[in-house]
């Protein structure tokens, strides 16, 4: 094959694949805005109060000032 007819076909090929990558996107792109944009659900509080949390433990015997 001569170097036009290559570059002819590379041409083909690469109009095929932006034509396909188009209509794709075309395609996918509401079916994907669905999964994107998942809506976020609240839940209602009913009037019981919410636990506090637990403080921090502090061990019995601190180690910060003896060698390791």
């Amino acid at each position: 094959m001569a170097y036009r007819d290559v570059l002819s076909l590379c041409g083909r090929i690469g109009l095929i694949v932006a034509a396909f990558a188009f209509v794709a996107g075309i395609v996918a792109g509401p079916l994907l805005e669905r999964v994107w944009s998942s809506r976020l659900t609240v839940t209602q509080n009913n009037g019981a109060p919410v636990p506090a949390p637990a403080p921090p433990k502090v061990p019995a015997e601190s180690q910060a000032g003896q060698p390791g």
